[in-house]
């Protein structure tokens, strides 16, 4: 047990000095939130993300050593990303806003590169034949589960995963070992008690009383995972968001002093606000140009140009018309065109009513 202490502390060293923030570990089995992951799954507070309800990944997702084969503990680690500049209710005429995470290059592409060193430092220390899987929020594990399990942070009413002094400007990556490492202890105590910041903030109200979401109104599924027609009575409520959203975050007190930090991330690539007149003009070689190997490219060009079209319309944007109507009379996707016929009809009954 000493050596595996020791060799937990010198993972822990070399985590931090690859960037990670935080090192913990939590034991694989019993799943952590596993009865509470399945019952939202199957109230379909999942929208359309289909694969996050297959039987195959739900049967990873309750055991591990479905994923490796003996399984004995999750590493998690968090990697923070710097908190929004400008202030939670700030609209700038003509630009949509993006979720302070997607300004770097993709996360998923930089810390895998993370994680493989991470490995191999492991392998050197601990002999070749230890078994390894790592995540970077793309793999069928619960990794707030564990990593709350394992005292890294606690669940917000938010549904982020909080921790102390830190707050929820981070990435979580895990790795799955057949290491039996020591593991960490939870935290146990609710880091919200009365406050309600982040439910009266959200403007889709999909924040659920259970610490759990309702995906098919948060802005953030709407304007990223959603590859279809937004519904009307929520396209309104979507206000700049271009990519992503940060709202029920800017307004949490235990991000309040959320300070930028070193770029284990790398330089920022993209700016707060984007100009969503010049989107609408995209096609897919400027799309690419400007999105490849960021977290924007998830969204398509085709969810980009909807998103742009739907800031536009609730900003009421007369000078945007031209560009609305131009892209209109070219375009043949149903989806960009029910946005564009929508930003239009909101931009015009404002111009008459004004």
């Amino acid at each position: 047990m000493h050596r595996l202490s020791t060799l937990k502390q010198a993972i822990r060293t070399e985590a931090h000095r690859l960037g990670f923030t935080h090192f913990v570990v939590s034991p694989a089995h019993p799943v952590p939130h596993l009865q509470t992951y399945l019952a939202w799954v199957s109230a379909g507070r999942h929208a359309d993300m289909g694969y996050l309800a297959r039987t195959d990944t739900l049967a990873k997702r309750g055991d591990p050593g479905l994923i490796l084969a003996g399984c004995q503990r999750v590493m998690c680690l968090a990697m923070p990303y710097n908190p929004p500049h400008a202030p939670v209710d700030e609209t700038r005429p003509g630009y949509g806003r993006i979720s302070a995470y997607a300004r770097t290059t993709d996360y998923h592409l930089i810390i895998q590169e993370k994680l493989n060193a991470l490995e191999s430092f492991i392998h050197a220390q601990a002999g070749e034949g230890i078994g390894f899987k790592s995540y970077v929020d793309t793999g069928p594990i619960l990794e707030r589960a564990f990593a709350a399990q394992a005292g890294l942070g606690m669940f917000g009413k938010n549904t982020n995963l909080i921790i102390p002094k830190a707050g929820s400007y981070v990435f979580l990556a895990v790795i799955l070992t057949d290491l039996p490492l020591p593991p960490d202890a939870p935290l146990n105590r609710d880091p919200c008690g009365s406050c309600q910041r982040c439910i009266e903030a959200c403007p889709t109200e999909c924040i659920r009383a259970d610490r759990t979401l309702d995906a098919a109104r948060c802005i953030s599924y709407l304007t990223i995972e959603n590859k279809g027609i937004i519904p009307d009575p929520l396209k309104s409520q979507v206000g700049s968001w271009l990519f992503g959203c940060d709202i029920c975050q800017m307004v949490c007190p235990h991000n309040a002093r959320a300070a930028s930090q070193p770029g284990a991330l790398g330089q920022l690539r993209l700016p707060e606000f984007m100009d969503v007149v010049e989107i609408i003009t995209w096609g897919q070689a400027e799309f690419k140009a400007v999105t490849d190997d960021t977290a924007l490219s998830r969204a398509r060009l085709r969810g980009l140009v909807r998103n742009a079209a739907i800031v536009l319309g609730n900003q009421r944007e007369i000078q945007a018309l031209p560009a609305l109507k131009t892209r209109l009379d070219q375009e043949t996707d149903p989806t960009i065109q029910d946005a564009l016929q929508w930003a239009l009809q909101q931009i015009e009954t404002s111009t008459r009513d004004g």
